[in-house]
């Protein structure tokens, strides 16, 4: 079978699991692989949180103790040094952090065009109470956890940024070789910012078929 490069409703979508020994075995494993998949991204998405959370508290750590010190036995270029670390690890947290998320809507998607045939509108059917109020502290409300993971390794990417530029040097430096050193090191992040988003960045290939349907209207499109 030519595999479609485009997906543009849910009938061209189910033709791509169909085959022996039957339609619905196929699309039942796949829905399977789905939901499995779709856990382990979850499971992933929290690993590597607590992965980044670890290393950029032991930024702070190191930051805070830096300034703690004397000012006569303070060294400036340290304290530059692990804003800089702690900038690209918070950057490198929020992209992750997005791209996980992605990946997880990706596999959802999965899962909400193959449920009907297999186990029905399971997953996208929710029994939670109608109302929530978001002014009873006590009470559940459907916020989205991936979505404040993601604002709050912003803020933290730009609360790194705030104090590697508030810790530059940009007048106190009579030493201009210490200066350059400073300059170059700054460069240097802000290249290695730029590679983590370009490298990060997806690439196209043959090999990939893109869905452009609106999973929620499961009637065809043709």
């Amino acid at each position: 079978m030519k595999m479609k490069s485009m997906i543009q409703n849910r009938h061209s979508y189910l033709e791509v699991f169909s085959g022996p020994p039957s339609d619905r075995e196929i699309r039942s494993q796949s829905l399977k692989c789905a939901l499995e998949i779709r856990k382990f991204e979850i499971e992933l998405y929290w690993k590597r949180a607590a992965y980044f959370w670890t290393l950029i508290a032991a930024a702070f750590a190191a930051y805070f103790v830096l300034q703690s010190v004397e000012s006569t036995v303070k060294d400036p270029s340290s304290i530059f040094l692990v804003t800089c670390i702690g900038f690209i690890l918070s950057l490198g947290w929020y992209l992750v952090n997005r791209g996980s998320k992605y990946w997880q809507e990706n596999w959802e998607r999965h899962v909400d065009v193959l449920e009907d045939e297999i186990i029905g509108p399971l997953y996208r059917t929710n029994l939670a109470r109608t109302e929530c109020s978001i002014i009873k502290p006590h009470d559940s409300f459907p916020f989205s956890v991936s979505r404040i993971n993601q604002m709050i390794s912003l803020f933290i990417t730009v609360i790194w940024l705030a104090l590697g530029i508030h810790s530059f040097p940009f007048f106190s430096l009579a030493n201009k070789y210490l200066f350059l050193a400073y300059c170059g090191l700054g460069g240097l992040t802000l290249t290695f910012a730029i590679l983590l988003i370009w490298l990060g960045w997806p690439k196209k290939s043959p090999r990939k078929r893109k869905i452009n349907f609106e999973i929620d209207e499961l009637e065809d499109t043709d």
